[in-house]
């Protein structure tokens, strides 16, 4: 999960980032020095991102104040890397509404420094974890991003289709899982039914004494 989003990350930025941006997160996200993620829903209209209320606010400098809570967030807090970078969707103020008013932003947790190193720490938090069906070795959070700094990646309210760069290397790392996990199984599966000791009363033993044998070696029975 951690280097996968970290991947998809690398993936946005590489497609979208400037130059600057490209030079100082890929280096570090493609070393694994710095992690990945997105940030995407909030929890008051979950999964309709038409709808999503986060906004930035230009600050003047080139950089933007970035405020709301995003919800669902893997990987979203953890010490694994030296640095957090969150891809966020946000609305700038006075952009459309719906999908074609979204912007995505750069939302460092430490601002790297004049060195590319990080710096001073952001104000972007986790506010607790959550419960995902299946994942418990990562941590999937609650973000809550209060007027934290952020710089815009790519086009003003162009940050969904940028975005989507990201959630379909996210969607292939998926389904790899999905592989590797059903692969997993089978492989043990396989070798317990090997070394499973079966009882001796069975359709196909009638002999109450005779000992316990492997389940995999009892023949098919017709009639079971």
């Amino acid at each position: 999960m951690y280097p996968g989003l970290t991947h998809g990350a690398y993936t946005a930025i590489h497609n979208g980032g400037s130059d600057e941006q490209k030079r100082l997160y890929l280096p570090k996200l493609a070393s694994g020095q710095w992690g990945g993620t997105m940030n995407l829903t909030e929890p008051q209209w979950r999964t309709d991102l038409g709808l999503i209320r986060t906004k930035a606010t230009p600050v003047g400098d080139g950089t933007y104040r970035i405020s709301g809570q995003k919800i669902w967030i893997s990987s979203g807090e953890h010490d694994l890397t030296e640095n957090i970078i969150h891809l966020v969707l946000a609305r700038i103020e006075g952009a459309p509404g719906g999908v074609r008013g979204i912007s995505l932003f750069i939302v460092p947790k430490f601002i790297p420094d004049a060195k590319g190193d990080p710096g001073q720490r952001n104000s972007v938090h986790c506010l607790g974890l959550e419960e995902k069906m299946g994942i418990h070795g990562s941590a999937t959070c609650v973000m809550s991003h209060e007027e934290a700094t952020g710089w815009l990646i790519g086009e003003e309210n162009r940050g969904l289709n940028l975005m989507f760069v990201m959630m379909n290397e996210e969607r292939l790392a998926v389904g790899m899982q999905g592989i590797a996990q059903g692969e997993a199984a089978y492989q043990a599966a396989a070798q317990f039914a090997k070394e499973r000791l079966q009882a001796a009363r069975s359709p196909v033993r009638k002999t109450p004494t005779a000992p316990p044998i492997r389940s995999w070696s009892i023949p098919t029975c017709g009639a079971c």
